[in-house]
Parts: C-alpha cells; sequence; structure tokens
C-alpha cells in the first residue's frame, strides 16, 4: 500500500493556495499599472494636445486667419494635424498615412498602425483673432495628436516584473519556513506515533508523551490512545489471568475425576463398590461440566450481540425473570429454610435477553440463598424511573469481607475457598451477572448493609414499562 506524507500534502495545499494568490496579486498589479501609466500617458497627451491647440495663432493677415506656430514645441516623431474651421491645414506631421486609421470622434483612442501601438486623442477649442475689434473673428480648431504606446507597456511590465519577483521571492521562503514549522509542529504527532510503534502484545503499557498531551488537537487523540491501551492491557491481563485460573479450575476437576477412577481401578471391588464409585466420577463429571458451561455462558454473554434470534434488539420484562427464578429455586429456597419475599412496583423491559436476564436474576438469588443462614430471609426489590430500572437483593448472611468486596466480579474469585466448594460455586456466577449488565449498558455493584448481610443493586436502562399485574397473571398461567 501506497503511504502518503500528511506535511507534503499541506505544504503543498499551502503552495498552491500561494500560487492562486500570486497569480491574483500580479494581475492585480498588471491591472492596477495599466490603469496608473495610461492615465499618467493620457494626461500627457492631453497636455500636448493643448499645446498645439494654443500654438494657433494670429496669422496678421487681411483675411484674420491663423496659423501654427511649432516653435518651442517638441514634437518628436509625434503624430498631429491641426486644422481649422474652413478645412485649412494650419500643420501636420511629416506623416499623413494614419489619419484613416484614427476613429471618428472626440476622446482618446489605440491604434496600431505600422506595426506599432499609438495612442491618439481628438480635441477641438476656439481661438479669437483681433477680440478688440468687434467681439474678434472666432475660428474652430481641430487637433488630431498621437504618441507611440510602446515604451508605457514597457514601463507596466517592468513594474509587475518586479512584483512577480519579490513575490516569488517571499514564496520561497514561505515554503522553507512552513517546511521547517510545519515539521516542528508535527514533532509531537511523530512522538506519539513513535510511543505508539513501542507497543507489543507483551508491552501494552502506553503514555502519550507531554508534548502531544499540550496541543488542543492533539490531546484527544492522545487520552483516547491512554484510555483504549489500559482497557486493552486490563482485558488482556484479565484474559490471562482467567485463562490462567479456568486452566488451574479444570486441571483441578480433571485431577479428582481421574483420582476417583484411579482409585476405582487400583484393587478388584465389588459391584456396589463399582457402582458407588461410578456414581461419584459422574459427580466428578457433572462438576466439570458445569464449570466448562459457565465458561462458555461468561463468553457468550461478554461477546455476543446484543440481539434476539431474528436480528431484532433483545428485550425482555425482568419482573418474569424475577418470577421465574424464584420459581425455580424454591426447592433450593426450602432446603435452606430462606424465606424469599419479592416487592415488585413495577415490570419494565429491558435491553437483554431473557435467558440473560434469568440467568442474572438465578445466579444474584442463589448467591443470597448459599450465604443465608437458616431462618433467614431474601427480599428481591424491583423499581423504575423514567430512565432506568433497580432490582435489589438483599440477604441476611454474614456479608463479604472488606478484603475480598473488590475483586469479587473477577472470574473464579473465591474470598472463602472451602465455602463455595461446599456450596458448588464455581466463582463465575458474579462475574457473568456483571457481563450482562455492563453488554446492557447498566450496572452492578455489591455492598455490605447497615444492617447486615449482603446487598446487590441492579441498574438497567429501560426500554418502557408494562403493567405488573398483567405480567404477574401470565407468569401465573405459564407456571
Amino acid at each position: 500500500m501506497k503511504t502518503r506524507s500528511l506535511t507534503r500534502r499541506l505544504i503543498m495545499t499551502v503552495l498552491v493556495l500561494e500560487l492562486i494568490s500570486f497569480g491574483a496579486l500580479v494581475g492585480a498589479a498588471l491591472l492596477y499599472e495599466r490603469h496608473t501609466h495610461f492615465a499618467a500617458f493620457d494626461v500627457m497627451l492631453r497636455g500636448r494636445a493643448d499645446s498645439l491647440l494654443g500654438a494657433v495663432q494670429d496669422a496678421d493677415d487681411a483675411d484674420d486667419n491663423v496659423m501654427l506656430d511649432t516653435k518651442g514645441l517638441i514634437l518628436h516623431q509625434d503624430l498631429y494635424r491641426v486644422e481649422d474651421d474652413r478645412g485649412r491645414i494650419l500643420g501636420e506631421s511629416a506623416r499623413t498615412d494614419w489619419l484613416n486609421a484614427v476613429p471618428a470622434g472626440d476622446g482618446i483612442a489605440t491604434v496600431n498602425f505600422d506595426g506599432k501601438n499609438y495612442r491618439f486623442i481628438r480635441i477641438h477649442g476656439v481661438r479669437v483673432v483681433d477680440p478688440g475689434e468687434h467681439g474678434g473673428v472666432s475660428h474652430e480648431i481641430s487637433v488630431i495628436y498621437g504618441v507611440r504606446s510602446g515604451h508605457v507597456w514597457h514601463q507596466i511590465f517592468e513594474a509587475v516584473r518586479f512584483y512577480a519577483i519579490a513575490s516569488l521571492t517571499a514564496l520561497g521562503f514561505t515554503a522553507i519556513a512552513m517546511t521547517w514549522m510545519l515539521r516542528r509542529g508535527l514533532s509531537p504527532l511523530y512522538d506519539l506515533a513513535g510511543k505508539a510503534e513501542q507497543l507489543s502484545a507483551a508491552r501494552l503499557e502506553f503514555k502519550a508523551p507531554e508534548a502531544a498531551k499540550e496541543l488542543r488537537e492533539l490531546r484527544p487523540l492522545s487520552l483516547a490512545l491512554e484510555s483504549a491501551l489500559a482497557r486493552l492491557n486490563r482485558s488482556f491481563r484479565q484474559q490471562k489471568r482467567l485463562t490462567s485460573d479456568a486452566a488451574h479450575e479444570l486441571k483441578t476437576d480433571v485431577a479428582i475425576a481421574k483420582s476417583s477412577l484411579q482409585l476405582l481401578a487400583m484393587r478388584p471391588r465389588t459391584v456396589g463398590e463399582y457402582q458407588l464409585g461410578l456414581e461419584r466420577c459422574l459427580e466428578d463429571n457433572a462438576r466439570l461440566e458445569k464449570t466448562v458451561q459457565e465458561m462458555l455462558t461468561l463468553a457468550r454473554v461478554e461477546y455476543d450481540e446484543t440481539t434476539s434470534g431474528d436480528g431484532e434488539p433483545a428485550q425482555c420484562a425482568i419482573g418474569k425473570c424475577i418470577e421465574k427464578s424464584v420459581q425455580q429455586s424454591e426447592a433450593f429456597a426450602k432446603l435452606r429454610q430462606v424465606t424469599v419475599t419479592i416487592d415488585a412496583a413495577a415490570d419494565p423491559m429491558v435491553g437483554i435477553e431473557e435467558r440473560d436476564g434469568l440467568l442474572l436474576c438465578s445466579n444474584l438469588l442463589l448467591n443470597a440463598l448459599q450465604h443465608s443462614p437458616p431462618g433467614s430471609t431474601v427480599r428481591l426489590s424491583l423499581t423504575a424511573d423514567e430512565l432506568a430500572m433497580i432490582l435489589t437483593v438483599r440477604d441476611e448472611g454474614s456479608g463479604i469481607a472488606h478484603d475480598d468486596l473488590p475483586h469479587i466480579f473477577e472470574p473464579f474469585y473465591r474470598g472463602d475457598a472451602s465455602r463455595n466448594r461446599k456450596s458448588g460455586g464455581t466463582g463465575l456466577g458474579l462475574s457473568i451477572c456483571k457481563a450482562v449488565c455492563e453488554r446492557a449498558g447498566g450496572a452492578i455493584v455489591i455492598a455490605n448493609g447497615a444492617g447486615g448481610g449482603a446487598v446487590a443493586t441492579v441498574r438497567l436502562p429501560i426500554l418502557y414499562l408494562q403493567d405488573i399485574d398483567q405480567a404477574s397473571a401470565e407468569i401465573k398461567e405459564e407456571a
């Protein structure tokens, strides 16, 4: 895959924009210089034409004619013609073949004549002869005057060339300075990338450079990388710990099953002894099967999407799941001589599958029953507001040791290993509950109650509320 340089792209973008600005500047300079130089040239042209008009004087003849006196005028190779109102030519340049090229009408015009550009002006004026005698004799004078304008364009191009050279020089210095500043400005990004390149499966600790955190544009990326890699590192450590704990747990269960078979095969036994040994092996295999099944359940609720089998978003009535879990645990509660009460003020619909809702309620209820003394009560309470439902499971047991509270949701964690072995737990139930809650966008908290025992509180976002009486009736009909 071909890589592209962000720095080069930024530099090229800025240079292209500067080149466009350079072209616009040169164009504007050309228009401005053309206007300025030709405006000055036209003022000079009109001044010379007025000088020719002023050079028309009295001819001192009997007919009161006028004449053109060009003494003192510097005409060089200029083209001109001066006529009076009688059509008499008072004066003209050596060449007259240009007259047909000059357009009629007063004003200034540009004419290409003989391969060269000329600027012509046509003006009219009145000269009065002998003004002291009966008001004098008036003569209308017409002046056509033209000068080559090629040198004006030369001056314009010289001025524009100066602007162009200055702009290109500034553009070159800008490109050099911009390259240096961009590389220096992007150095925190390069440092951040260098830090990221040092990551590996064995080394996931990542701390973004302080220079990257100080930049407003890179700070969100730096913090996001730190947070994502911290979660990934935690997940890897948890996965590693889970794999180690699972291997140890399965190894223990396999070793127990193996020892039962070895014990059974050590010597010939009676039919009754073989039967007891096989029953013990079946119990060992059932415990191994339960551990594997709960590991598969934990993997499913952690990584599966929250959709039903038909692709629709998963949902279930949490009150219905509570009722079913109480019914399923009724025999175990009687065996433990523990009373279970339900206080459900609402029946909210939450965004999890019914089997996961039942799994959540059953695990919390069984955990409370296992740690409740005979004659005590386990209380389940369900409430809801506009945003979330709150499920509370409270027992009257001995509570949870302070050192065990931070670890109770870790897979295979047992604060009291002998108690868990006695009750048949694998240490995965609360991990499964936490995974179900987090996948639904909720949370679970377990703490010691003020009056003793443990309190598990589950908070899940609700989809909508349904009638609690109608839901209870449906549960009874299904039962």
